[in-house]
C-alpha cells in the first residue's frame, strides 16, 4: 500500500479565498494563553457594480501573514485605504453587538470568525505593497485551465 494512502487523515480545512479591506488590527490577551494578533477584513463579494461586504474577524496564524499585517498596521491606524488578497481558514458564523457612534443605538451585526492563513497582495491608497508571501506551487489543473491568464486585483475600490 502506498504511504499516502496508509496515513489517516487528522484534520480538514474550510478555506476562504477573497479580497477586501484590512480594518481593526490590534493585539488581543486573552484571560488564558498567549497574546495574539487580530484583525478585521472587509471582504468584497458580488457583482462589481453592487459589492456586498462581509466581515471576518480573524485571529493571525501565518507567519508571512503576521509579518505582512505588521507591515501594513501603521497605514490601517492612519485610516488609509488597505486592500488586501487572503486566505483565511475553517470560517466560523459570528454575531455580536456595539454601540453606532453617530446614533448610540446598540446595532446587531453577523460575520464570520477565521483563521488569517496568509495575505496574497496588499494596496495601500490604490498603490501595490511588497509584503511577505507564501509562494503557492501551481497545481496541474490550474495551469492548463488557466492557459497564461493571470490574478486579477481590483483597481481601486
Amino acid at each position: 500500500m502506498p504511504e499516502a494512502q496508509a496515513q489517516t487523515v487528522s484534520m480538514f480545512n474550510l478555506i476562504v479565498e477573497g479580497v477586501g479591506y484590512l480594518n481593526r488590527v490590534r493585539s488581543v490577551t486573552p484571560k488564558k494563553g498567549p497574546a495574539y494578533l487580530a484583525c478585521t477584513i472587509n471582504a468584497m463579494m458580488g457583482e462589481s457594480t453592487a459589492v456586498e461586504y462581509v466581515s471576518i474577524d480573524c485571529r493571525i496564524v501565518g507567519k508571512q501573514a503576521l509579518e505582512a499585517v505588521q507591515q501594513l498596521a501603521d497605514a490601517v491606524k492612519a485610516k488609509q485605504k488597505v486592500i488586501v488578497g487572503f486566505r483565511a481558514g475553517d470560517p466560523k458564523p459570528d454575531f455580536y453587538e456595539f454601540t453606532d457612534s453617530n446614533t448610540g443605538e446598540v446595532v446587531q451585526r453577523e460575520g464570520l470568525k477565521a483563521r488569517l492563513l496568509q495575505l496574497t497582495f496588499a494596496k495601500v491608497d490604490g498603490q501595490k505593497v511588497d509584503i511577505p508571501v507564501v509562494e503557492r506551487p501551481q497545481r496541474a489543473d490550474e495551469s492548463a485551465e488557466a492557459g497564461g491568464a493571470q490574478r486579477h486585483e481590483p483597481a481601486e475600490a
